[in-house]
């Protein structure tokens, strides 16, 4: 089943991306730093978005290095392009194009965030992505396990996300909770030294939670055309979402993020 995608892109969705990843990069970062990127490397970024993480990347490569970005999404793209070319590095390249669709036998590393859980084929792009690897290369994946969402005190708006969020991915194929069969899927595809960890951002304000009523903004359309709520009813929420979010004296988590890696053989075909 070919997975429709559930959240706005554009410069709406390339907005709401710069949030998620001051919101969701120290994460990754940690990540980057426990599985190691050598300098010099080349790496891929799948469905990289902004090309926050590609530009994470380049950083730890150094100039001898080099990173390639690719998504569906050309307006992201190029900003993508701008922000790299303001942040005075020269050594990643972003390219439009399918995750599916990747150079055999060219990376060092390969990382993917959030882009596994919005494909109705995870296991035939993490193939992808392990077939791009020189022997020996990583595959680093991160994405979301719904099922880990939390708010203090109870509040039905944050509940009426979560519940639309997932009902949403899985109709047009996705699965809001694929972060949990990373590890599996990893270990699936032939990878080897495979390991696991998790991440989970909270706060009692500030982007944290702002991401809320952020992205049920950029997931109304999605929400309206499969019938899960009207315009009027996606709108009402946002508001909600928006006024609990807002109060201080409320806390939020994000979604549970699940973050894998694991290792090419010489002998992973």
């Amino acid at each position: 089943m070919t997975a429709r995608y559930t959240i706005e892109g554009g410069d709406a969705g390339a907005d709401r991306l710069d949030v998620l990843d001051r919101v969701h990069g120290p994460g990754t970062r940690e990540l980057l730093d426990r599985v190691g990127v050598p300098e010099g490397a080349r790496c891929l970024d799948v469905g990289c978005g902004g090309g926050h993480a590609s530009r994470e990347l380049a950083r730890r490569v150094g100039r001898t290095g080099s990173v390639v970005g690719i998504d569906m999404d050309a307006v992201v793209i190029d900003r993508a392009r701008a922000a790299t070319v303001e942040a005075g590095l020269e050594n990643v390249e972003f390219r439009t194009g399918d995750a599916a669709d990747l150079e055999p036998g060219s990376f060092d590393v390969a990382f993917a965030r959030f882009l596994l859980s919005h494909v109705g084929a995870p296991e035939v792009v993490v193939a992808a992505m392990v077939a791009a690897l020189r022997p020996g290369g990583v595959v680093v994946v991160e994405d979301t396990d719904f099922t880990g969402c939390f708010c203090a005190p109870p509040s039905t708006a944050y509940d009426g996300f979560v519940t639309l969020y997932r009902e949403t991915l899985r109709r047009r194929g996705g699965n809001a909770d694929r972060g949990r069969e990373l590890p599996a899927l990893l270990q699936d595809a032939g990878l080897v030294a495979v390991g696991v960890s998790t991440a989970q951002p909270c706060g009692l304000e500030g982007e944290v939670k702002l991401m809320f009523p952020l992205t049920m903004a950029r997931i109304a359309d999605s929400v309206v055309a499969e019938g899960m709520a009207t315009k009027d009813e996606a709108d009402a929420l946002i508001g909600e979402l928006d006024r609990y979010c807002g109060d201080r004296t409320t806390m939020t988590a994000t979604p549970r993020v699940v973050q894998s890696w694991g290792r090419r053989s010489d002998a992973t075909a």
